[in-house]
């Protein structure tokens, strides 16, 4: 689950740094719940996918 911290975060799971708040990080689904429900973080909608770019051809 992609999720966006609103408060200064350390979770373990994710690394041994902090997470500022306004970032971004990926954690499982249920611990990610358990953030949500403390107002700790939300959940990030996946942006849709970047075009493409045309297929090239080679010589």
């Amino acid at each position: 689950m992609l999720m966006r911290a609103l408060d200064t975060l350390h979770v373990s799971a994710v690394g041994p740094d902090i997470i500022l708040a306004g970032q971004t990080f990926e954690i499982a689904d249920n611990d990610g719940e358990i953030l949500r429900q403390r107002g700790l973080a939300e959940p990030v909608e996946k942006q849709p996918d970047a075009p493409k770019p045309a297929r090239t051809r080679t010589k």
